[in-house]
């Protein structure tokens, strides 16, 4: 019983799909059709999927849940410093109106209520290379993958077998924006829901499966694109909809970028007359910027001993570029030298970029390409950061109406509603930048019932 708790399921699910090759052949058709009809949409676009979850085994799952609380725990601080002492600003090159906006108060304790973290896990080794504090994006879409697994028949004697248990991210997420409602001093006991977004957004066909859940459990709720808001006798509304929980989908940078559009949206948050989650200032801990903070032993007094244990067992080394040239253990680096020489175990990367969009690899760059990169790096808000190998895993396909198995590249994000972790979402690849803007496939995270706790 212990093996089955602690053992690697990969390559024990490829097995159980190949020994039943024909219902699996069945399974995979029926599931890429099922897909094409679902909302696991970007845009108009079916994301792609393979019929097999990204297994976390007990071990894996506690190293997670313990990295998780205290991450957000140090983020949160990471935040308060920002905030408050002028020594860390230059850290955030914000215009007036940004810093007006992240100096608001949202009414709750939290800086980051929703966080998603992006990491590489190869057994129990788990780096954290990026982190979302701003406007996590997948759950919906997780949860919908893991609804058309334990749908899926020919799964069903595996899943008992090995004990795969479900977890309702988006109900996590539903229950984390209740807590900072609360906490913010709500008066409704069933307050309306507002989705934030431009409507152009791609990810729109997530926003329909969150707002399906909300109502589920009882809570009426619109998708709203910022600039149809409006603010009138003390209340935020869309339309006729009164908003008391605006929870936030749109990005703060282009926010700030398009004020004049949202002005009566951001009076009412100002006002403090809606609870909008995420808080502007939580963006101040997703940037690559913060992980320079994190990973620099000239701020390890900031942080307690055991923060600064974590913060060096779950970050890779990463500097903003303008301050890489001092920093590299404690040698002073010749900075355009050091990113040619060392460029096979380096990554450059904007500090505030996301989907994957110009992030560098050295070790698979040509180098007419990485002095490019380089060029860029050195002129804008950019961070240089060591490269952590890409796992790879297999996932089941169909080739000639035959089962096969392809080699893919995979990274697993991690959610985390308050300071506590929930089951996230993996995304496989052929190329080590893996999202899903770049055509990169999206699996769910799916857990293993410690059954010696039962």
């Amino acid at each position: 019983m212990k093996e089955l708790l602690t053992r690697n399921l990969d390559p024990v699910y490829d097995q159980y799909l190949a020994g039943r090759e024909r219902d699996a052949v069945k399974a995979i058709q029926e599931f890429q059709e099922r897909t094409e009809k679902s909302l696991l949409k970007f845009g108009r676009f079916t994301i792609p999927t393979f019929l097999k979850p990204h297994f976390i085994f007990p071990s894996q799952e506690k190293a997670v849940r313990s990295a998780s609380a205290h991450v957000i725990g140090i983020l949160n601080k990471v935040v308060d410093f920002c905030s408050r002492d002028t020594a860390f600003k230059d850290f955030y090159p914000l215009s007036r109106e940004a810093r007006e906006l992240i100096d608001l108060d949202p009414g709750y304790r939290k800086n980051i209520v929703i966080a998603r973290l992006d990491c590489l896990a190869e057994g129990d080794n788990l780096k954290i290379i990026e982190m979302n504090t701003g406007s996590p994006a997948g759950m919906g879409y997780a949860d919908l993958l893991e609804q058309m697994f334990f749908e899926t028949p020919e799964l069903y004697e595996f899943f008992e077998l090995h004990h795969i248990k479900r977890e309702s991210r988006v109900e996590k997420l539903l229950e984390a924006l209740l807590e900072a409602y609360r906490e913010f001093g709500g008066g409704y006991e069933t307050p309306n829901i507002a989705i934030v977004d431009w409507r152009s957004v791609r990810t729109r066909p997530e926003f329909e499966i969150l707002r399906e859940v909300f109502e589920r459990k009882g809570f009426k709720t619109e998708i709203a694109d910022p600039r149809d808001l409006r603010y009138k006798g003390k209340k935020l509304y869309c339309d006729d909809f009164r908003i008391d929980i605006l929870y936030r989908r749109v990005v703060f940078g282009e926010l700030v970028e398009r004020l004049d559009e949202v002005s009566e949206m951001i009076r009412a948050c100002r006002d403090r007359a809606v609870c909008m989650v995420n808080p502007f200032r939580s963006t101040l801990a997703g940037t690559k910027g913060a992980m320079s903070v994190l990973t620099n032993p000239a701020y390890d007094a900031l942080f307690t001993e055991e923060e600064n244990k974590v913060k060096r067992s779950y970050f890779p080394w990463t500097r903003r570029m303008r301050d890489a040239e001092n920093f590299y253990g404690d040698r002073k680096i010749y900075l355009i030298d050091f990113l040619k020489d060392e460029k096979d175990t380096l990554v450059l990367k904007p500090s505030e970029g996301y989907g994957g969009k110009d992030v560098w690899i050295g070790a698979e760059t040509k180098g007419e390409d990485w002095n490019v990169a380089i060029d860029r790096a050195l002129k804008g808000d950019w961070v240089v950061q060591d490269f952590v190998p890409v796992p790879i895993t297999t996932m089941p396909a169909l080739a000639n109406d035959r089962l096969d198995f392809l080699y893919k590249k995979i990274t697993f994000s991690s959610f985390a509603f308050g300071e506590k972790m929930v089951q996230g979402f993996s995304r496989v690849g052929d190329e080590s930048v893996i999202a899903v803007a770049r055509n990169g496939g999206l699996i769910p995270c799916m857990g293993i019932e410690d059954i010696t706790h039962r």
